[in-house]
């Protein structure tokens, strides 16, 4: 030390650096990190959006005069969701076909019985795909 209260070896004062800043650093890193990870892994809150549109197909297919229409877009919605759903959606896919095939025929009933079918097989692929 100095008389003048320097140190004697010039440059060799230590600075000391806030925590505040080497926390929010990390914390900033951390965060991306797990952003990051999160859109790797596919973990989104609405990532089936193609059975959520199925969905919405179906059920307007339910109370639709002519449901062939409402039918049909959802088996193409269906056919080009993505297919991790441990074979729900292939499952939901035959229903909806079966329900088009009632639907021509005429037989409300079983259509509608084939739709709700589908939708509880979509359902459960949208649930076991998280």
């Amino acid at each position: 030390m100095t008389p003048d209260g320097g140190s004697a070896y010039p440059g060799a004062q230590l600075k000391l650096i806030p925590m505040k800043l080497p926390f929010r650093f990390v914390l900033l890193v951390v965060l991306t990190c797990l952003q990051a990870l999160s859109s790797l892994y596919g973990i989104n809150p609405d990532d089936q959006p193609r059975m959520r549109k199925a969905i919405e197909h179906l059920e307007a297919a339910k109370t639709a005069e002519k449901p062939l229409a409402s039918l049909q877009a959802a088996r193409k919605t269906l056919a080009n969701a993505r297919p991790n759903k441990e074979g729900e959606r292939i499952d939901a896919l035959g229903e909806v076909k079966e329900a088009i095939a009632y639907a021509t025929t005429g037989d409300k009933p079983k259509m509608i019985e084939k739709i709700d079918k589908a939708l509880g097989k979509i359902r459960s692929g949208i649930a076991r795909s998280r």
